[in-house]
């Protein structure tokens, strides 16, 4: 599915890191082959995150997801029947196991930031379960952040930068960090408005998971993270990790969950160095991932199903195949 990425503004590369800002020993893996967008796959040989290079401006990136993100993920949209859309992706239950994980955390009447709130499913859920919490959250998409959202009374804002400095209980952002163009930005804003003791939690893909096509990779996700790269980097924005690792709800395995809190006299500094065996071992698991002629028919199939049955009819598809592997999943269980 070739896009002309160029025309939405890639930024242009400066060799560094998207994390850390090193241009020490970037590594080149291969070319980004999902929507051939002209990005590469890097590895950082100081921080060991792995990143998409070059990144999006920031108008690009606003032009991404307001056009050809919804063409590359058709099964991201809703088609005909919005009931069966949202049944068959699980946002509900999904939110109500993200939200168990937190509640005991969050004080009587706290004030509850999501960043990147999506449709509204976890918002809606901390509504039901805490009537008490304030809710806050920062989502562009203003036809559809409301869908799940039920009787919740939500203040949508720009960004979290808009909020007053230390003015938060809680700051969750679930898959998007690895979306954002400046991730430890993103960080730095969290704990400047988190109380102290305040809480971040957040969810991002597991680079170590068991991917096992390069079509994991994707213009979507600019950043990759394995646990330890994620640690360092939150640490390095002045965060104390509690814990950082797979996710300890099941049905999200091949994600990492992270939880923070902000300390009295948060201090950001440089993002520690990777050990050489990390790096290897990142090096190892990435260079695992062929490109055969199994996988370019792959690509193939989906690009001519793309054009043939239309992103409505294709994205209807991918979701019933994803309910009908949960459903496998929680019989088995």
């Amino acid at each position: 599915m070739p896009e002309h990425f160029h025309g939405w503004g890639l930024a242009a590369d400066t060799g560094q890191c998207r994390v850390c800002g090193s241009s020490v020993a970037q590594r080149y893996f291969w070319p980004e082959v999902y929507a051939h967008s002209g990005q590469a796959l890097m590895r950082c040989g100081y921080c060991a995150t792995v990143y998409l290079a070059p990144g999006f401006s920031a108008a690009g990136l606003q032009r991404f997801y307001t056009g050809p993100y919804r063409r590359l993920f058709p099964a991201e949209v809703p088609w005909r029947s919005t009931a069966r859309f949202f049944a068959w992706r699980g946002d509900a239950e999904v939110a109500r196991k993200r939200f168990a994980l937190i509640d005991a955390s969050l004080p009587p009447q706290g004030q509850l930031f999501e960043m990147g709130a999506g449709f509204g499913a976890f918002l809606g859920q901390a509504a039901q379960q805490r009537a008490d919490l304030q809710l806050s959250a920062s989502e562009p998409d203003i036809a559809q952040r409301q869908a799940l959202l039920g009787q919740a009374s939500v203040r949508f804002v720009e960004s979290l930068a808009t909020l007053p400095e230390q003015s938060l209980d809680a700051v969750v952002a679930f898959h998007v960090l690895e979306h954002l163009i400046d991730p430890r930005d993103f960080l730095e804003q969290a704990v400047q408005r988190l109380r102290d003791g305040g809480r971040l939690w957040l969810e991002v893909p597991d680079l170590m998971s068991d991917w096992q096509t390069r079509l994991f990779v994707h213009p979507a996700h600019l950043s990759y993270f394995c646990a330890d790269s994620l640690r360092r980097l939150a640490e390095a924005a002045g965060l104390q990790v509690l814990y950082c690792g797979a996710h300890p709800v099941g049905a999200l395995e091949g994600t990492l969950w992270l939880e923070a809190l902000r300390p009295t006299t948060p201090v950001s500094q440089p993002v520690a160095p990777a050990a050489q065996q990390q790096v290897e071992a990142v090096d190892q698991w990435i260079s695992r991932v062929g490109w055969g002629y199994r996988d370019r028919i792959k690509a193939l199939l989906k690009a001519m199903a793309m054009r043939g049955l239309g992103p409505g009819l294709l994205g209807e598809w991918q979701r019933w195949r994803q309910h009908r592997r949960h459903c496998a999943e929680q019989a088995r269980r």
